[in-house]
Order: C-alpha cells, then sequence, then structure tokens
C-alpha cells in the first residue's frame, strides 16, 4: 500500500483547506474549534516524514472586573492619598475591611468589588515539529534529616533537654568512643510535598521561503507576547494581568501520541531567542537564516500518582 504524502503549501504558502481549516484532510492535527488562525511550522508538518508534532494553544487570561459604582474601589482608595504615610494607611484599611467582610458575609460582598473568578480563552494555535530534546523534570521535597533521638528528648521536659545536652557533649561521645560505641541518633528523612513539575524544549528554524520567514517571526512573537504580562489599563500602572498560559499535545499521525507524557496547563519561566545560533547570517531582506528558540515551562497544577495514572 503506498503512502501518499499531502502537501500542505507551496513555496512556503499555506494551500487552504489543509491545515488552516478544520475540515481539511489534515484537520485532525491542526483543526480547533474556535475557528483561530493556525500558525506552523515547518511547511511540510503533518506529511508522512512530520508525523510528530507538538501543538499548543496559546490561552489569554482575562482580568476580573470590578465595580466602583455606589461605592470606593481598592485603586482609589491607594492612589487617593497625597501621602505615603496617608497610602500605606488606607492600603492597610483596607485589606482589613476585606479580610473581615470576606469571613462575615462572603467574598461577593467584598469592599463593594463584583469579583469574577479569573478567566481565559484561545487566543492563538501553534503547531510545531518534535523537537530534539523534550526534558521533563519531577522534584520532591524531603526536609531533615530529622532526629528521632533529640526529638525525644527535647519533649520531655527538663530531664530530656538535659539528657539531650549530654548526649551531645564531646565528653559523652569520646566516653562512648572508648567502649567502641556512638550515640543513633535515629535520623529519617520526612516527605514535605512535590514541586510543580518542569520541562524544556528547544526549536531550530530555518525558514525556507521569504513567507516561512515571517511565519517564524510571528511564531516567535507569539511565545514572548504571551510569556509577557500585561499592564491593567486605568490603574496608574499598579496592577499588571498574569501572562498567557499553555496547553499542549503530543501528536503522531494527527492522534495524541500516548507514549509520551502529557502535559496539563503551563506558564513559561523563561524563553531565549537566538539570532546567530551558527554566526550572523541574514537573506537580502535583513531575515536571519536560522533562529533557535528555546522554553522553559512550569505545569500551573501539581501532578500527584493519579494523575500519572492518568498519563500526565
Amino acid at each position: 500500500m503506498a503512502i501518499i504524502s499531502i502537501p500542505s503549501s507551496i513555496g512556503g504558502v499555506s494551500i487552504p483547506g489543509l491545515t488552516n481549516v478544520p475540515g481539511g484532510p489534515l484537520g485532525v492535527l491542526f483543526g480547533n474549534p474556535n475557528q483561530l488562525a493556525v500558525h506552523q511550522y515547518p511547511r511540510d508538518l503533518g506529511s508522512a516524514t512530520k508525523g510528530h508534532s507538538i501543538k499548543f494553544e496559546i490561552n489569554e487570561i482575562t482580568p476580573a472586573k470590578y465595580d466602583v459604582e455606589g461605592g470606593v474601589s481598592i485603586i482609589s482608595n491607594i492612589l487617593g492619598g497625597g501621602q505615603i504615610g496617608d497610602t500605606i494607611e488606607k492600603v492597610s484599611s483596607t485589606f482589613k475591611d476585606i479580610l473581615k467582610t470576606t469571613a462575615e458575609d462572603g467574598i461577593s460582598e467584598t469592599f463593594n468589588l463584583a469579583l469574577s473568578n479569573r478567566k481565559k480563552k484561545i487566543a492563538a494555535t501553534v503547531a510545531l515539529y518534535m523537537p530534539e530534546t523534550v526534558n521533563f523534570q519531577y522534584n520532591s521535597d524531603y526536609g531533615g534529616p530529622v532526629s528521632l533521638t533529640k526529638t525525644i528528648f527535647a519533649n520531655t521536659g527538663a530531664v530530656g533537654r538535659g539528657l539531650s545536652a549530654i548526649a551531645d557533649s564531646d565528653v559523652t561521645k569520646l566516653a562512648l568512643a572508648t567502649q567502641g560505641l556512638a550515640l543513633n541518633p535515629q535520623e529519617q528523612v520526612l516527605f514535605n510535598g512535590i514541586d510543580f513539575r518542569t520541562y524544556q524544549m528547544a526549536f531550530t528554524f530555518t525558514p525556507y521561503s521569504r513567507e516561512e520567514s515571517l511565519e517564524v517571526k510571528n511564531i516567535i512573537k507569539l511565545f514572548r507576547q504571551y510569556a509577557a504580562p500585561r499592564l491593567q489599563k486605568g490603574t496608574g500602572g499598579m496592577f499588571f494581568i498574569p501572562p498567557g498560559t499553555f496547553n499542549l499535545k503530543f501528536l503522531f499521525n494527527g492522534q495524541v501520541n500516548r507514549n509520551i507524557t502529557q502535559v496539563g496547563e503551563s506558564v513559561i519561566t523563561s524563553i531565549d531567542v537566538n539570532y546567530a545560533p551558527n554566526g550572523w547570517a541574514a537573506h537580502s531582506d535583513g531575515a536571519p537564516v536560522q533562529t533557535t528558540l528555546t522554553m522553559s515551562f512550569k505545569e500551573i497544577q501539581l501532578v500527584d500518582r493519579t494523575q500519572i495514572e492518568k498519563g500526565y
């Protein structure tokens, strides 16, 4: 049975109905329910030789709304004072009121603010080839070591504390050493928790045409853009809207690849763009011949054993 490779573009220009339209032959790979424009690299992604890919859904964070009619907002309280001391006093009073009102009436009535939960919407979709390195890091926090012997001594009153001091003294240690003995501290390592899982990816872009060079530029800009926060308008530059989040899928021939650890919603913790990985070289229009993009991600939810059993 012959394998037919359907080209996704000609001369670097995507063919309508193939990659950017959910109903096209490769729609299962690149389609999205919101009919968003799909950015992709390379041009033959999804073909017989480029069956492995990563699909990024980039989420825009929508800030909570607040209503200041009929009341005083946090922002006006903070900015209202002309002196630093007055401002600090108002901020302190504000948060005391928040804590008190929250405890008594619930957060929906707090300080005349009509707050809503954090919302997000898909802003863009990027499909990239599977990089040479996809590195996941799992870290657990173990405290200690904790000495069971010292803990028992410390919690048995003055006598126990006295015994603990004697046991720790050099005289006692020397005396035990003459008998060929040493005090067993009975140390144990205690589990404190787990860290948020992190992973890194690196991509190398070598555009085939001017159109693909523009696509690479747009892809890199998207990642840089949504790795950065925004300033909330109307707040005097005092508040950030958090950067975007990312949902990833590892795909093989248009289907989720269950042989690779699946990834939860993540944020970019660092991003590195190198426009001259092999020395500076540019096309006639000034576009770099090659660019590398290295990104570090962190999941925003902890992954426990139950999640791992589900494929995360």
